[in-house]
């Protein structure tokens, strides 16, 4: 069972993508794809110089700075950010709990003792790894309220309330009262570069109109429940990726577990 004083060579991480500055971001949409996770990192000749993240393409393809250009004409410098934070990989899983707080990062590259990257640590990983150390059930962590839209939403308006609100990265898609899966930035980042490389700016705004949150979610194919352990919920968010979980009973959301709570038990 792993601990917190564990090094991280100690673990499988998954391998993350390093692709030049020059590239166009339509090969870091492939990369995304294929490893499937939310960031690649960027180098320049053979050093590392930043990140980009699906949060960062989301961010800037539904901006006005971008509206009128072709994202299959864009590099990923134009995505990448310079502000990156890695760890070593002889570091321990608490260093790494550590950093990720202080530098509120969601994911370190973890950097090996010849100087390459041996992959990547998330928060999503490091919760599921420690999940031992999380007390109580679902519903000791329940949040309720908010965070859902019905089935149908157009996406402008989900884009609208992500961008209004910094803090709000995911919506649980709902017919009735029933989840149906979870839409947010990594599933509009795909559909906006996908969208505008293959159809002209121009209709970007009544596509936006058109295209609804059930043609982007990613679907919920497992159930959780209030009275289920936590470390249930904690292997949900790493398996899928998700920054929030849908949590239901009978049939019915009641709310969502975030993976900022699980993350906070961590830290006392």
């Amino acid at each position: 069972m792993p601990q917190r004083k564990d090094s991280i060579r100690s673990f499988d991480l998954p391998k993350v993508s390093v692709l030049s500055k020059s590239e166009k971001i339509s090969l870091m949409f492939y990369e995304l794809k294929r490893t499937k996770l939310d960031r690649v990192l960027v180098k320049d000749k053979e050093n590392l110089i930043g990140v980009v993240t699906l949060r960062d393409i989301f961010i800037k393809l539904a901006s006005k700075k971008f509206s009128n250009i072709s994202p299959t004409s864009l590099s990923v410098a134009a995505f990448t950010s310079e502000r990156f934070v890695s760890i070593s990989q002889d570091m321990t899983l608490s260093d790494a709990i550590s950093i990720m707080n202080k530098e509120n990062v969601s994911a370190l590259p973890v950097i090996g003792t010849n100087g390459k990257v041996q992959g990547l640590l998330t928060k999503n990983m490091l919760i599921n790894l420690l999940s031992q150390e999380l007390h109580g059930k679902v519903e000791d962590f329940l949040v309720r309220g908010g965070y859902r839209v019905p089935a149908g939403t157009s996406l402008s308006t989900v884009i609208n309330e992500i961008l209004r609100d910094k803090d709000m990265r995911e919506f649980v898609v709902i017919q009735n009262t029933l989840p149906l899966g979870v839409v947010g930035e990594k599933e509009l980042a795909t559909f906006l570069f996908k969208y505008l490389s293959e159809d002209t700016i121009h209709h970007m705004r009544s596509a936006l109109q058109k295209y609804v949150t059930n043609d982007i979610m990613t679907l919920i194919t497992e159930k959780l429940r209030p009275q289920d352990p936590v470390q249930k919920a904690a292997t949900l968010l790493s398996n899928t990726n998700l920054v929030m979980y849908p949590v239901t009973k009978e049939e019915s959301l009641v709310g969502v577990i975030r993976r900022r709570e699980l993350f906070n038990q961590l830290l006392t």
